[in-house]
């Protein structure tokens, strides 16, 4: 378990840059560097902050799966972001935009 990596207070949260993290705009995918995890302050879910190769700061929800013993990840993916990951790894992560305008994070694939 990596748990002890995620910022869980308010102060945490404070100390680090995590206004400069924004969902991405349009559906598609990305590669970067997952820089901070942090839960939510008001869901059940886990907010994930990626450094793009492009320069870019984005940010993607993990959401608690309660009929799941890995919860907190992407919607088809085997990996908890919770539990099996570590700050400072890569990522290919994949995203569509729902009808709403909201963000779902669909798939993340670890790189070297």
């Amino acid at each position: 378990m990596n748990r002890e990596q995620i910022i869980t207070s308010a102060e945490g949260r404070a100390k680090t840059p995590l206004h400069l993290y924004q969902f991405p705009p349009d559906a598609g995918s990305f590669i970067g560097t997952l820089m901070y995890r942090a839960w939510h302050p008001k869901s059940q879910c886990l907010v994930c902050y990626f450094d793009t190769d492009g320069g870019e700061h984005f940010k993607l929800m993990a959401w608690w799966k309660p009929d799941n013993d890995k919860a907190y990840q992407p919607r088809k993916s085997d990996i908890s972001f919770a539990d099996d990951v570590v700050n400072g790894s890569r990522w290919k992560c994949g995203f569509v935009i729902a009808k709403g305008g909201s963000t779902t994070w669909m798939t993340a694939e670890e790189v070297e």
